[in-house]
C-alpha cells in the first residue's frame, strides 16, 4: 500500500515538474528578449518555482530538460555547457527555496548566486569559448543583463514564494 501511494506522489510530482518544464519553454521562446550574448526574462519562474515545491532534485532535472527542449527549438541551438548552468540554476534554486521560499534572505542569496556566479561568471565564459570573443569584453556587454535582472528576480520570486501560494501550486493548502 505505501508503495502504491509512493508511486502516485512520485507520479504527481512528475506531471507537475512536466508542466513547469512547458511553461520554461513558452516563457524562454515566446516571452522575453534573447540574443546569442544575453536574455531578460521569466523563463527563471518555473525554476524557481520547481525549487521552492519538490527541491534541488527536480528543479534541476526541470532546468536542464528546459534548457535541452529549448536548445532543440529555438535559434541558438543546443551547447552542453549552458545546460550544465542551467542544472547549476535549478540546483540553486532547490537548495536555497525548499521551505524557505518566503524568506527574503533565501531569496536574494538564490538570485545572487545565480546571476553573479552563474549568468555573468560561468555564462560569460561558456559563451566565450562557444563563440571565441574575448571573455572580459563579452562581461561588459552582459553586466546590463544582471543588473536588471537582479531585482527583477528577487521582486517576482517574493511575489510568487508565499506559503499560501506554494501551497496553492502544489495541490493543498497551507
Amino acid at each position: 500500500m505505501n508503495q502504491t501511494k509512493s508511486k502516485k506522489v512520485d507520479l504527481q510530482i512528475l506531471v507537475r515538474v512536466a508542466i513547469l518544464i512547458a511553461m520554461n519553454v513558452l516563457l524562454m521562446n515566446y516571452l522575453g528578449l534573447h540574443t546569442q550574448y544575453f536574455k531578460i526574462g521569466f523563463s527563471f519562474v518555473p525554476i524557481a518555482l520547481c525549487g521552492m515545491l519538490y527541491g534541488a532534485k527536480w528543479s534541476t532535472v526541470c532546468a536542464g530538460v528546459g534548457d535541452v527542449i529549448n536548445g532543440l527549438l529555438g535559434p541558438f541551438g543546443l551547447y552542453p555547457p549552458l545546460t550544465l548552468s542551467a542544472c547549476l540554476n535549478g540546483l540553486v534554486f532547490g537548495v536555497c527555496l525548499k521551505d524557505r521560499s518566503d524568506s527574503m534572505p533565501a531569496i536574494i542569496a538564490a538570485v545572487g548566486i545565480f546571476q553573479i556566479l552563474i549568468s555573468l561568471l560561468l555564462n560569460t565564459w561558456f559563451l566565450s569559448m562557444l563563440y571565441k570573443t574575448p571573455y572580459f569584453e563579452l562581461m561588459v556587454t552582459r553586466i546590463p543583463q544582471v543588473l536588471i535582472m537582479f531585482p527583477v528576480q528577487i521582486i517576482v520570486l517574493r511575489l510568487i514564494g508565499s506559503k499560501k501560494l506554494i501551497g496553492a501550486f502544489a495541490g493543498h493548502s497551507v
